[in-house]
């Protein structure tokens, strides 16, 4: 579960590398999802390794909501930068990206709190 932390946190990085994540301006809906997947995934790294230090590496089965969270939030960083850096206006391709966009971030949501559950439900649970 360390590398799985590790996967996750790298994607919150890449999101916002350096300076951290700025808080997302009203009004701005591409910095409002960045900041949600930033946030996302970094708890999720951060409460992932905590959970393996008490647990272990865990399964490939536990692994694969942690990993898809992080594979959709890079997805959904990756169709943010094509809608704000287009060089020709192209309305229906934007219309389209957007689209996907928020369907990523759905999906992201999803993940979020499936992984938030997972990992309050083996908190409860004594070590074996």
């Amino acid at each position: 579960m360390d590398d799985v932390a590790d996967c996750l946190l790298s994607v919150a990085w890449n999101i916002f590398p350096l300076m951290g994540k700025p808080p997302a301006r009203p009004g701005n809906r591409a910095e409002e999802i960045r900041s949600f997947l930033v946030d996302a995934c970094h708890d999720a790294g951060l409460r992932a390794r905590e959970w393996a230090a008490e647990h272990g590496a865990g399964t490939e089965e536990e692994h694969r909501p942690f990993l898809r969270l992080a594979e959709v939030a890079a997805d959904a960083n990756l169709v943010l930068s094509m809608v704000s850096g287009t060089l020709v206006a192209d309305h229906e391709r934007v219309r389209r990206r957007w689209t996907e966009t928020e369907a990523l971030v759905h999906e992201a949501r999803g993940l979020a709190e499936r992984v938030a559950e997972f990992l309050d439900s083996q908190a409860a649970l004594p070590c074996p």
